[in-house]
């Protein structure tokens, strides 16, 4: 159960206003804010989605709330979930706050960004919550609790890099070194600006994405911040080592965490219609938060300013042409990046 008291004294509603506010922008759009009810010990789910709600009861904003059992990977949305959002109006407000995913959306199609584009909703995204203790509370209001103009600004300069360069080389003092091609592609700015009818992405904001071109990574990276896995996000204690041929995941170091993932690997493979795109590597992402450091939680982890991140799997659905069933966020520190040669100051 939810102290409510406690609640209210933890939680600052101004951080969400400001959300609505100076994020989304909300008018007189009708909003829906969809939770689910966690896990035990586990709740940080239901309580941003009854945050958002107070938030928006505050401001006197047209909203309803909607709550369903949290969704593992291949389970469906609630019924009610789905024809809540069939009956939504397009240019509509989405808040998503879910322990691990909202679920399959049946006749809605298969992605909920999709969805999202085609009706025109602006929306915000908070996933895999279910992976941070209570006491993981004041960590994500911190990161949210950010300064979203001047991350955006950060988030454009390095926008301005990459989108002019073909070739990011990545060092770290532990052994990174690995090379992207990513000639011709536009990179995209995570900073929590979802103003403009149709946008959206994650919330926690704060980060710089591109895709390499196919095929095009060489080189070695090693993860000493945490390991998106199968089911939770792994921190690291012994650094794992990846080796890329050919843009695809050629070998894994064999300790604790680096098992773990080959795991996952495995357990992807074993699912999948083309498990050949399991491996293959889908995004380099850059930190920009501020307020974020490395917790376990991916959504939190891979927002840190000073870090970097290497995803495998899909990345069809920001422009790239890979589509798997995982798309697996792996999270490391102090990268030295080099783009055209030149480094790039964060």
């Amino acid at each position: 159960m939810i102290d409510w008291q406690r609640f209210r004294e933890q939680v600052d509603l101004d951080i969400f206003k400001r959300v609505f506010s100076n994020s989304l922008e909300v008018g007189n759009e009708k909003i829906l804010i969809i939770g689910d009810y966690g896990f035990k010990n586990r709740v940080l789910s239901p309580i941003l989605t009854n945050a958002y709600a107070l938030a928006a009861r505050e401001l006197d904003l047209n909203y309803n709330v909607l709550m369903q059992n949290s969704k593992a990977r291949g389970d469906f949305a609630d019924e009610v979930m789905i024809y809540a959002l069939k009956r939504l109006p397009n240019r509509s407000v989405i808040v998503l706050n879910v322990s691990n995913r909202i679920g399959k959306l049946g006749s809605l199609g298969l992605s909920f960004r999709k969805f999202c584009a085609d009706h025109e909703h602006k929306f915000i995204t908070s996933s895999s919550l279910g992976s941070l203790s209570n006491d993981s509370l004041k960590d994500v209001l911190k990161v949210l609790n950010v300064d979203y103009k001047k991350m955006d600004a950060r988030g454009q300069r390095i926008k301005k890099f990459l989108d002019s360069g073909r070739e990011v080389n990545i060092t770290t003092k532990i052994g990174t070194d690995i090379t992207f091609d990513i000639t011709g592609n536009k990179s995209i700015v995570n900073s929590g600006r979802y103003n403009q009818t149709g946008a959206g992405g994650n919330l926690p904001a704060g980060e710089v994405y591109t895709f390499p071109r196919l095929d095009k990574v060489e080189g070695t990276f090693y993860v000493d911040g945490s390991l998106r896995l199968k089911d939770k996000t792994q921190l690291i204690r012994t650094p794992v080592k990846i080796d890329v041929e050919h843009g695809e995941i050629s070998n894994i170091s064999s300790d604790y965490e680096g098992n773990l993932f080959k795991e996952t690997l495995e357990w992807a493979h074993r699912r999948a219609k083309k498990p050949q795109t399991i491996r293959k590597i889908a995004e380099l992402g850059i930190g920009i938060n501020p307020n974020a450091k490395i917790i376990g939680a991916t959504i939190i982890d891979e927002k840190s300013l000073g870090t970097a991140h290497i995803a495998n799997g899909s990345n069809a659905w920001f422009g790239g042409a890979i589509r798997a069933i995982v798309h697996l966020d792996h999270v490391f520190k102090n990268p030295v990046i080099r783009i055209d040669g030149r480094l790039l100051r964060v």
